[in-house]
């Protein structure tokens, strides 16, 4: 399990997930200020080792958060 205290007022809380051979990761992504419950994707990473999908996840939420809080019309 790999844990992001605080990206951006948000906690992130990656582990791993083994799809036969390889891994893929579950991301529950919660914001600080309310207490909602968390967001859960599954990320598809198809990564050969569980440390390797849970760094791939944790990019992917980095991400993720980051176009949540990106102000409506920009960018486009």
């Amino acid at each position: 399990m790999l844990i992001e205290p605080n990206y951006r007022g948000h906690r992130i809380e990656v582990n791993a997930v083994a799809e036969g051979d390889r891994w893929n990761a579950e991301v529950r992504i919660r914001q600080h200020a309310i207490r909602a419950k968390p967001n859960v994707h599954t990320v598809a990473c198809f990564k050969v080792t569980a440390k390797h999908a849970e760094a791939s996840a944790a990019i992917w939420a980095k991400r993720w958060i980051d176009l949540q809080l990106r102000a409506p019309g920009e960018g486009e």
